[in-house]
């Protein structure tokens, strides 16, 4: 996060429904949207290249590609076998291939998000499966940093494969996900020490090194964690807020720094501001961080940065790489169809006044029903599964937001279809009339204030396209 930018971020108060920021910045820093879904790894290149097509509709700029390193990579380790090397005939990229180039041929960038590892690159004394599901224990990280070589080699543009040919650029690659939680990493504790954070920046490192080694442009994410976990030893998920501070060798609430021989690299911070309620619900520990809370996190990595316990030593873009609510329909125990609209409307206003960069939603589409029901898989979607599009999609596409400041004046923020001008509406008895013409700059987001009271129904406006109406009594 830059600077002047933060200065500024910091200076906005949060924004329940009807409490808007103060004040607000001159020109207003940007958002990048991104997407994940299923399809997007399709060894079905239609399937694929249909819902990539409809991603990039909705206004995505980043896909999300989950590369799973087991899948990749060997399943036992040939006795002749190079891991740094992307041409070493053990390894299969087809299907990564053709993810990474549908997505581009969309017009979106990749982010490559690094997990699981072969059984040949995971610790000693495995436990069972029930207790560190396939590809969690241990990952090594030297093979993590072969693999991740051999990743950024392939995706460092202009690299030709014998068989796949000419490869695009990569340049966002992440290391792991949830790293916090036992089932994608293990062991979190040895008796009663915290030993993940530890081991996870020994994997960051060497992945990062390797990365850099490959492609010097490329930018290392840290892995998002899970927003909640259990304040006791033992537990098998550690609350965010405790492993950040291990992690980055900070101790207690006054990050007093501690040794740190090996400090953890990465170009941009992260986090999975995955919420259990509406968007402003602050989680209840202090130790935990849902999507109002970005704020429990910033001052770690400030301190870290100034200390030297996060490098390169210079202020970090702040991602947020998960983050959905499922929808009723078709999810009985989910969100109402309006209300899962304003909530990823809210969402995203959310994330960008506390400075996040780029947001990733989960997913494009509705996953199919498990076996026994909607509990086990996401409903999250912009589209239904079998096609058709929520209105969230309209809010992704075209995010706008209304509420009022503390002296009442009106303040409206979005994202617009395209840079330039726009109109804001309000809804009359003669029908939807001109409030305020607010210019969206070359990254598409707008702020805009008005001394307008009263009960409105607002809409944002642009070459022919609107915005899903924002109420505010």
């Amino acid at each position: 996060m830059r600077a002047p930018a933060l200065a500024r971020i910091l200076a906005l108060v949060a924004l329940a429904l009807g409490v808007c920021p103060v004040p607000a910045p001159a020109a207003p820093h940007g958002l990048q949207l991104g997407v994940t879904d299923d399809s997007f790894s399709s060894s079905n290149p239609l399937l694929r290249e249909e819902w990539m097509s409809r991603a990039r509709g909705a206004g995505a700029e980043l896909a999300l590609l989950t590369v799973d390193w087991s899948a990749v990579a060997p399943r036992t380790r040939p006795v002749v076998f190079d891991p740094a090397d992307p041409a070493d005939p053990a390894y299969r990229w087809n299907v990564l291939d053709g993810a990474v180039r549908s997505a581009v041929a969309a017009g979106m960038q990749p982010v490559l998000e690094i997990d699981y590892a072969p059984a040949w690159a995971e610790g000693p004394g495995r436990p069972s499966l029930a207790v560190a599901p396939l590809g969690t224990w241990q990952p090594q990280p030297a093979a993590l940093g072969d693999f991740a070589r051999a990743l950024a080699t392939r995706y460092a543009g202009g690299y030709v494969d014998p068989l796949a040919g000419s490869l695009p650029r990569v340049r966002y690659f992440q290391v792991w996900a949830e790293q916090n939680l036992a089932v994608h990493l293990g062991p979190l504790w040895r008796g009663r020490r915290l030993v993940a954070p530890a081991h996870y920046r020994a994997m960051l490192n060497s992945a990062y090194a390797a990365i850099h080694a490959a492609d010097p442009g490329a930018r290392v994410i840290l892995g998002g964690l899970a927003p909640y976990g259990d304040a006791r030893a033992g537990a098998s998920r550690v609350p965010p807020v405790w492993f950040w501070r291990s992690l980055l060798c900070l101790r207690g609430a006054r990050l007093r720094p501690v040794a740190c021989p090996d400090p953890a690299h990465f170009d941009i911070a992260a986090h999975n501001p995955i919420e259990v309620g509406g968007p402003g619900l602050h989680a209840s520990s202090p130790l935990d961080a849902s999507m109002p809370d970005i704020g429990r996190l910033t001052p770690i990595l400030r301190r870290a940065i100034a200390t030297r316990r996060a490098l390169p030593a210079r202020p970090k873009p702040f991602w947020a790489t998960e983050f959905w609510w499922d929808s009723n329909p078709p999810d009985p125990e989910g969100v109402p169809m309006h209300r899962h609209a304003r909530f990823l409307a809210k969402g995203l206003f959310e994330l960008w006044r506390q400075g996040v960069d780029a947001a990733i939603w989960w997913y494009l589409r509705d996953q199919a029903p498990g076996s026994a029901g909607y509990g086990t898989t996401q409903q999250s979607g912009l589209f239904f599964r079998d096609g058709p599009a929520k209105l969230a999609y309209r809010v992704f596409r075209f995010p706008f937001v209304a509420g009022r400041e503390g002296n009442g004046r009106l303040v409206l923020w979005g994202k617009a279809p395209l840079p330039g001008r726009l109109v804001v509406e309000k809804r009359t008895r003669q029908g939807w009339v001109p409030l305020a013409h607010p210019v969206a700059g070359r990254n598409r987001v707008f702020l805009a204030r008005t001394g307008v009271r009263g009960a409105l129904s607002l809409r944002a406006r642009q070459s022919g396209e609107t915005s899903v109406p924002w109420r505010i009594r």
